[in-house]
Parts: structure tokens; sequence; C-alpha cells
């Protein structure tokens, strides 16, 4: 029997404020500002990696906040996380996309 590991429901034990606030937020804009940065320094490889990277991250914090939405007071903030993390999520797969379709239009053919 094959176990959905991203689907499983099993609560974890980290409040939601760490979880969306420092993994979830912080983590996550300091680690594609890195990315940013970075941008034109970067072959194209290099990049495709980097945003390879921070997609995987993106979707362990989407699994991590998905666990982890209702440890805190009131229930009505775990939805509310889970739905801005799932839309952040989105987000970060298509300016990612964007991204490394920019960086590969740089480069001039020799017409």
């Amino acid at each position: 029997m094959v176990t959905t590991w991203f689907l499983d429901e099993t609560p974890g034990h980290t409040r939601l404020w760490v979880v969306f606030w420092i993994y979830g937020v912080l983590v996550s804009h300091l680690l594609f500002g890195a990315i940013l940065l970075a941008f034109r320094a970067m072959t194209t490889p290099a990049l495709a990696a980097f945003l390879l990277a921070f997609l995987v991250y993106t979707a362990w914090i989407m699994r991590t906040v998905w666990r982890n939405a209702f440890n805190v007071g009131n229930p009505v903030y775990g939805h509310m996380a889970r739905s801005l993390t799932v839309v952040w999520a989105l987000n970060a797969v298509l300016v990612s996309l964007f991204l490394l379709l920019g960086h590969v239009g740089k480069v001039r053919l020799p017409i």
C-alpha cells in the first residue's frame, strides 16, 4: 500500500504562529530575497536549482502549516493560515517559473 505523506493529516506539535510567521513568512522571504539578489550573477542551471530548492521548501511549509493549523486558540486562524499558505505556494510556483523564463529569455540569439 502506498502512503501519501503529503496528505497525512496527523496533527503537528508546533505552534501555528511559529510555523506560519517564522518558517513560512520570514524564512521564505529571506530565501527568495537571496535568489533575487543573485539572479543576474547565476547561470540558468544554478538558478533553476535554487528555484527548485525554494519550491521544495515551499511544499514543506505548506504541509507543515496544514498539519499545525489548529495549534491555536481560535480555529478560524487555522483555516486562514491554510488558505493563505496554499495561495502563497501557487504564487511561489508561478513567480519561480516566470523568473526562470525571464532568465532564459535574456540570452541573445545570434541573428
